[in-house]
């Protein structure tokens, strides 16, 4: 995933921030950026003599076949390659698929986290 895809769904998410009325989107926004983020920083990745260019090629070459989903297997990837950011990855999942598919209502509190979730991860990648 591209760098600029990531710095897009961040700038959505400060531009939400500053509204405030959209606190799940705030989660949203944040985790996705997340995403691209970390996707950016460990691909291409060599594995067993096999370089793959994007997470996608990666997917389809060795967890599509064991029914591993792509988010389980970018938090896999996130916790053996960029272990600084596991947590924050994690609780940016979480709360992502908690605030889009069973709750829709997040607090201020929590939204505001999930920002701080994002620049967590931020200080840890080089790319």
């Amino acid at each position: 995933m591209s760098k600029a895809h990531a710095k897009h769904n961040e700038d959505v998410c400060d531009f939400l921030i500053t509204d405030g009325k959209f606190t799940d989107w705030i989660v949203t926004t944040s985790f996705y950026s997340a995403l691209h983020y970390v996707q950016h920083e460990m691909f291409p990745l060599t594995e067993n003599g096999t370089t793959y260019p994007h997470f996608n090629t990666y997917y389809n070459s060795v967890l599509k076949s064991r029914r591993i989903s792509k988010h389980e297997g970018t938090k896999q990837l996130v916790r053996t390659h960029i272990p600084a950011c596991f947590s924050h990855y994690r609780w940016l999942l979480d709360s992502c698929m908690n605030a889009r598919y069973s709750n829709y209502r997040v607090s201020s509190a929590k939204a505001n986290l999930a920002k701080t979730n994002l620049d967590e991860i931020k200080k840890h990648l080089k790319k």
